[in-house]
């Protein structure tokens, strides 16, 4: 089958603000497209992006319609990048809650302030809607109301589920004990049932799909792409690009002592367990289902994340950590790892894009 007749999926995981290092390998995806393709975008050559939290950001960003011509996008992978780099420090650092203002038990237990990052939603949004955006699109949540996990997407009926993009994106980043949960509505005017709730409580997708690439493949499985003229495409016909962000090197201090740890205790450390430990499991799972497949399709799924050497983990394990210092060190971790990657095929992979 010929690569043009494949479904092109992005995907991106979440990890607050290490998003910026799948956000450099963005910008070199757009760029090095765009000389194969003059005048194209990231999105030009992808059928669907799938994100979760800080990968659900990239995805609004990436996506985003431009309001002068709403078939093109407004935003560039550059912007993406920039996004995190000058806007990081105030959604962390400088919304940092003094422990006074969150006593456990007492007050809320998250570490952040929302503010921040409601009003840089507000402000690169707008009221665009996700059934606005150009490309589809599937963004995790976890809905509190019915304890489910929740997919946004950018084709449904917009009579019954219909969300602004900005409450999307404050959903799936409202990761447990660092936002608060995010209170939003849904636009549509028939949304009346659990299905099509009328109003949401969501928690950040990290909680379930921190890695939303197998959530992504459902999706695909179940869509049609009018464009490839492929309807529900097999796992042969997908060509897949997954992003991580170099999760993993948080330590649990005192493990050993674990069987005693308090509820505090427990507190500070299950969302890291909880954001981790699906990642390389979804990574697993989709090699396994490309090693089914005969040769000619198994390298049509590409995982690009931070290896597993020191030299390449220079940057805070703290995924909330945007300091000056540790955004370079991101930067750094984002240039080394691209660079690694490329010599292991990612170029070949791209080529494959092309057309």
């Amino acid at each position: 089958m010929s690569e043009k007749k494949k479904v092109r999926i992005l995907s991106i995981d979440g990890g607050g603000i290490r998003g910026i290092i799948p956000a450099v390998t963005l910008k070199y995806v757009e760029d090095y497209l765009k000389k194969k393709v003059p005048g194209t975008r990231l999105c030009d050559h992808f059928d669907m992006i799938a994100g979760t939290s800080t990968g659900g950001i990239l995805t609004g960003i990436l996506l985003a319609p431009d309001p002068s011509h709403p078939t093109r996008p407004r935003y560039s992978a550059q912007n993406a990048l920039n996004f995190y780099v000058n806007e990081g420090y105030g959604i962390f650092n400088g919304s940092k809650l003094s422990n006074w203002k969150r006593l456990w038990g007492v007050r809320s237990a998250a570490q952040f302030s929302p503010k921040r990052i409601e009003n840089l939603f507000q402000q690169f949004f707008g009221e665009t809607k996700v059934s606005e955006l150009i490309r589809p699109c599937l963004i995790t949540t976890y809905n509190m109301e019915n304890k489910t996990a929740y997919f946004f997407t950018s084709r449904e009926d917009t009579n019954k589920r219909e969300f602004y993009l900005r409450d999307v994106l404050r959903s799936t980043s409202a990761a447990p004990t660092y936002f608060p949960p995010a209170e939003i509505e849904n636009q549509a005017p028939f949304a009346q049932d659990d299905h099509h709730p009328p109003e949401m409580i969501n928690l950040d997708g990290g909680v379930f799909a921190n890695n939303p690439l197998m959530c992504a493949y459902a999706e695909a499985r179940n869509s049609h792409f009018e464009e490839r003229g492929i309807d529900q495409p097999t796992a042969a016909q997908m060509q897949i690009l997954s992003l991580g962000t170099g999760g993993g090197g948080f330590t649990l201090k005192g493990k050993e002592k674990s069987k005693s740890w308090g509820l505090i205790k427990w507190a500070q450390s299950i969302p890291d367990i909880m954001m981790d430990g699906a990642i390389d499991t979804v990574a697993f799972q989709m090699r396994e289902i490309y090693n089914t497949l005969e040769a000619e399709h198994q390298n049509n799924y590409f995982r690009l994340d931070v290896p597993e050497i020191g030299e390449f983990r220079d940057y805070s394990a703290d995924m909330t950590d945007a300091s000056d210092e540790n955004i370079k060190k991101l930067l750094t971790a984002g240039e080394k790892t691209l660079n690694y990657w490329r010599l292991k095929g990612l170029d070949g992979f791209l080529n494959g894009l092309v057309g």
